[in-house]
């Protein structure tokens, strides 16, 4: 049994240990530091993530620089990329930090693994997502 128990707390406390938030110790510290506009690592597509949060509400918008010749621009609709707003969530179990996406088509939970000034990863293997924070 102490067997048992010594494994489940060595667990337990190298999976809390996986995860590198050098600004945050609270749930609100990690929406605070998430919010702003990310791009995705290595994404040869020029698309933006705005993630921002209003009274306990997260919100993620994707934004494509669309890049249109002037008189293209003047017949615009002015709708923007994504005509929905997709819903997140940070939440924290057992020791970790988790982000919650809620879009039309489900629901997405990952633990955050890297979140500083100027990096967030989220997610794990196939499903990791490497950001860095857009500076222009």
């Amino acid at each position: 049994m102490k067997r048992i128990l010594t494994i489940l707390v060595l667990i337990v406390s190298l999976h809390a240990f996986s995860q590198s938030l050098e600004c945050c110790h609270n749930v609100e510290e990690v929406k605070k530091a998430i919010e702003g506009d990310w791009k995705l690592k290595g994404d040869t597509r020029n698309v933006v993530y705005r993630i921002w949060f209003v009274k306990d509400k997260g919100f993620i918008e994707a934004l494509e620089e669309l890049n249109l010749p002037p008189k293209a621009e003047a017949t615009y609709s002015g709708k923007s990329a994504i005509e929905e707003q997709t819903l997140v969530d940070v939440t924290f179990e057992n020791g970790l930090f988790f982000m919650d996406i809620m879009y039309g088509y489900g629901e997405v939970l990952e633990p955050i693994s890297v979140l500083n000034n100027d990096n967030f990863i989220f997610g794990k293997g196939v499903s990791q997502h490497v950001f860095i924070k857009d500076k222009g």
